[in-house]
C-alpha cells in the first residue's frame, strides 16, 4: 500500500504536467491560386509593390512560444499549426506574405517581399522600406484573425473559419496612406465529428482565397489610379 502511494503521486504529477502543456500537431495544407491577370495589368507595368510581413495580433499567439505563430485551431489541450510545402509549423504571417506575393504576381503586378513587419502606425517606416526596396508602393498591416473554431453538439461539429486583416497601402513618393481598411471573410459548415482536414482545406481554399482576391483587386485599383495620376501630370507638363 505504501509503495502504491509512493508511485501514485509522481505519476499523477506527470499526467497533470502533460495535460497543462498540451499537444501540438502541424497539419499539411495546400493552396490553389485564385487570381487571374487583371485587365489593367499593362497599365501597372513599372509600378513596383513591396509586400511586407503582417504583424500577428491574433489571440492564439503565446508570446513565449514561437511555434504558436503557426497555430490556427485549438481543440481542448491540442493546438494545430500549418505545414506548407513540407515545412512544419509555418508562421501564419509568413505564409500570408508568401501567398500575397505570388498572387499579386499572377495578377500582373511587379511585386517584391519586404522582410520587415510594417503597419499603419508607422507609415514613415513603410515609406523608407519602399525606398530601400525600390518600390513605388508598400503594403503592410496586421493579422487580426486566422483560425478555425469547432463547436461540438453530439456527433455534429459546426466548424467556423474566419480571417480578418487590417491592411494599409503607402505611396512611397510622398509617404501618404492611399488605402487603409479591414478585410474580413468567414464561413461555417456542419460535419461529422473526427474530420478536421476539410476545415483546413476550406480555410485556405475558400476563406483565404476570397480575402486574397479582394485585397489584390482593391490594391491594384489604387495602383492604377496612381498610374493615371502620373500620366495626367506628365501629359499636362508641355502645356
Amino acid at each position: 500500500m505504501g509503495s502504491g502511494r509512493r508511485w501514485t503521486l509522481p505519476v499523477a504529477g506527470l499526467l497533470a504536467i502533460a495535460a497543462l502543456s498540451g499537444c501540438t500537431r502541424s497539419m499539411p495544407i495546400s493552396y490553389q491560386p485564385s487570381l487571374y491577370r487583371l485587365p489593367q495589368a499593362d497599365q501597372l507595368k513599372g509600378i513596383g509593390l513591396g509586400v511586407a510581413k503582417l504583424e500577428d495580433r491574433r489571440t492564439l499567439i503565446e508570446r513565449s512560444n514561437p511555434e504558436s505563430l503557426s497555430y490556427v485551431m485549438r481543440s481542448g489541450a491540442w493546438r494545430f499549426g500549418l505545414t506548407y510545402q513540407n515545412q512544419e509549423y509555418v508562421p501564419v504571417a509568413d505564409l500570408v506574405q508568401t501567398l500575397f506575393v505570388d498572387e499579386f504576381a499572377r495578377a500582373g503586378v511587379e511585386t517584391k517581399a519586404v522582410p520587415k513587419i510594417l503597419t499603419r502606425e508607422n507609415p514613415a517606416d513603410m515609406r523608407a522600406a519602399g525606398e530601400q526596396a525600390g518600390m513605388a508602393y508598400v503594403l503592410g498591416g496586421s493579422l487580426l484573425l486566422f483560425e478555425i473554431v469547432n463547436a461540438t453538439n453530439g456527433w455534429v461539429v459546426t466548424s467556423r473559419r474566419g480571417i480578418t486583416l487590417a491592411i494599409s497601402l503607402v505611396r512611397v513618393r510622398d509617404g501618404s496612406v492611399v488605402l487603409d481598411k479591414i478585410v474580413s471573410t468567414s464561413d461555417q459548415e456542419e460535419s461529422a465529428a473526427g474530420a478536421p482536414v476539410r476545415s483546413f482545406d476550406r480555410l485556405m481554399n475558400s476563406v483565404f482565397r476570397r480575402v486574397v482576391t479582394q485585397v489584390v483587386e482593391e490594391v491594384s485599383a489604387k495602383l492604377a489610379l496612381g498610374a493615371s495620376d502620373v500620366d495626367t501630370r506628365v501629359t499636362a507638363l508641355p502645356r
